[in-house]
């Protein structure tokens, strides 16, 4: 009876050590495997940001440089101030000089002595006369490529130059005394500027300085001795 009680337990053990093992459990794939194709959304996050800042730079320096620019752009040159040419020699930039000076200082005189009865036709024609010098002096002056410099002689006392005190003892002189005083100043001028116009047609090199110079000589040689006796 044991043995044949035994047969079911047996029986059964084998029936129950003849099931089918459980399968094994289907481990969690990795996160690598778990991932989509290509990189995280953070990650895309994170180089948008970057290629932002990026920008940003490269902008802030653009506008940097283009405002810095123009302070290095290159000055422009001073103008030079003009050279003598071959035609304008040290002598006759002096010559034109000077003698623009000394006429310039003589129209006040003439002016003073306009209406003088003694007078009044000489100081017509000289005052018509040194104008038109002038103009033949500073065109000669321009052509030489010289420059005219009006305080170089101003007020300096060299023969032919009728000063403030020149004027003064003509114009306070006696009536009796007016005229001789007047004469004298006329004369001192004339025979400065000849002297000065005889040495540029010596030393001279331009044309129109000594052509210049010549029509001075001639034309202040007649003044001189158109003068009256006193």
């Amino acid at each position: 009876m044991t043995q044949d009680g035994d047969a079911p337990i047996n029986g059964a053990s084998v029936a129950l050590s003849a099931e089918p093992e459980p399968e094994e459990a289907v481990t969690a794939p990795s996160p690598a495997a778990a991932a989509p194709s290509g990189e995280p959304p953070e990650k895309r996050d994170i180089w948008r940001r970057i290629l932002a800042v990026v920008v940003v730079v490269v902008a802030a320096l653009a506008v940097v440089v283009l405002w810095a620019r123009p302070a290095h752009e290159p000055v422009a040159p001073k103008a030079e101030p003009p050279s003598l040419t071959a035609s304008l020699s040290p002598t006759d930039l002096a010559f034109l000089n000077l003698m623009i000076s000394l006429d310039t200082s003589a129209l006040p005189l003439f002016e003073l002595l306009k209406d003088d009865p003694a007078l009044a036709a000489l100081m017509g024609t000289a005052i018509a006369g040194h104008r038109d010098e002038l103009a033949d002096l500073r065109k000669a002056m321009a052509a030489g490529g010289g420059q005219e410099n009006p305080a170089e002689h101003a007020g300096h006392d060299l023969p032919g130059m009728v000063l403030e005190d020149d004027l003064a003892a003509v114009r306070d002189a006696p009536a009796d005394q007016r005229l001789a005083r007047a004469v004298a100043a006329l004369r001192e001028h004339l025979t400065g500027t000849t002297h000065l116009a005889t040495s540029e047609g010596t030393a001279g090199a331009d044309p129109a300085a000594k052509a210049a110079a010549a029509k001075i000589l001639e034309a202040h040689g007649k003044l001189l001795a158109a003068l009256p006796t006193v």
